[in-house]
């Protein structure tokens, strides 16, 4: 049965349809300047434009599993914007077959291709193969690989309808605290992964006080972190509990919308802001720090605060359009920013076409 607390119902998603106009005013601003995702603005939809970019990108991206990667969260894009690419679709089938490609990345490709086939038939075989092989990985994978597939898994609850309605029922069986203690982590990061991961199973369980429990812990592990390498020379530590950080943040800040406490919810946002910051102050907008300005753009968007969304946003497109090599952010990180900015445009566009504006929206 579907959760009857906010993952049930996406409130997230909602809040951030009803203040999108400032992500509209994108085109206007963007339109001085005459780099590739800048042009796409000046469109009346600049979402097809940005996939056409992001297109050409991933054809210089020949590594097995950041490939697998791009074409996964290509064919999700294409599905949440009402798009459809043949040779995309194909990539991710042959890729969720391909032995070089690692496991829990061929599952994450199984959930894509069905997304996709949910659009076009009742996908029946698609949600049936997925169901499979993640019950044949669970049972083969162990330690890192493990902690990766339930992570994902628990992700669910962060996607669109109508897809995250469609694997919902899934998520709650297989995202939930008693499987993910059960994981014997073999690392620091897979640690702390199932740290920042377990408030959201207690939030797909609806257990608000194991919710606040687990957030304390992994808070609380976070700040003794922070302390620790605050005081060491040790960069890539200090790096590394900077995205644990704004994982726990953000994770905390969507489950707290769920439950419909959005106050609190922006504080953690907030840290999650903060947090960006300090790393940025360090490297700048680069490889290293996009996929964490990318979470925050996301959580700043779900939670209505747009301009502060928007501005973050244009910066890594400006980033990626100066950056035609690929030296400072590779090329499927630049793919991974153009299909976030495409799947945002694409919320904006259906907001304004809306015939009829829900409760609590505002028109464009």
């Amino acid at each position: 049965m579907a959760s009857q607390v906010g993952f049930g119902r996406r409130v997230w998603i909602a809040a951030a349809l009803a203040g999108a106009i400032v992500l509209a005013l994108l085109p206007a601003i963007a339109a001085s300047r005459s780099d590739a995702s800048s042009r796409c603005y000046r469109d009346k939809d600049a979402v097809p434009c940005l996939l056409g970019i992001a297109r050409a990108k991933l054809a210089r991206i020949s590594d097995p599993d950041e490939r697998a990667d791009v074409v996964g969260d290509f064919l999700y894009t294409l599905a949440t914007t009402g798009n459809d690419d043949d040779a995309i679709a194909q990539e991710a089938r042959r890729l969720s077959a391909d032995k070089s490609v690692k496991p829990v990345k061929q599952m994450d490709l199984l959930y894509s291709i069905d997304l996709h086939d949910s659009l076009t038939s009742a996908a029946a075989e698609s949600y049936r193969a997925a169901l499979a092989r993640f019950a044949a990985l669970e049972k083969q994978l162990s330690g890192s690989a493990l902690v990766e597939l339930h992570v994902n898994a628990c992700a669910i609850g962060n996607w669109d309808e109508p897809f995250r309605e469609r694997w919902l029922d899934f998520a709650e069986s297989v995202c939930t605290p008693e499987r993910l203690k059960a994981i014997k982590a073999d690392g620091l990061a897979s640690q702390s992964l199932l740290l920042a991961t377990m408030p959201i199973a207690m939030t797909l369980a609806e257990d608000r006080e194991g919710f606040e429990a687990s957030a304390d812990r992994a808070l609380a592990w976070l700040e003794a972190a922070e302390a620790a390498t605050a005081k060491v020379k040790d960069g890539g530590g200090r790096d590394f509990v900077a995205a644990v950080g704004i994982l726990m943040h953000t994770g905390n800040a969507q489950c707290l919308a769920a439950f419909e406490e959005q106050d609190d919810a922006d504080a953690e946002v907030d840290r999650a802001v903060a947090i960006l910051k300090d790393i940025e102050a360090r490297h700048g907008i680069s490889g290293k720090t996009t996929p964490l300005r990318r979470q925050v753009v996301e959580a700043l968007f779900d939670g209505g605060r747009d301009a502060e969304s928007a501005k973050l946003l244009r910066r890594m497109l400006t980033s990626v359009d100066r950056d035609a090599d690929g030296r400072k952010i590779p090329f499927a990180e630049q793919v991974a920013i153009l299909l976030l900015a495409a799947r945002l445009e694409s919320y904006i566009n259906a907001e304004r076409d809306q015939a009829e504006v829900p409760a609590g929206h505002i028109r464009m």
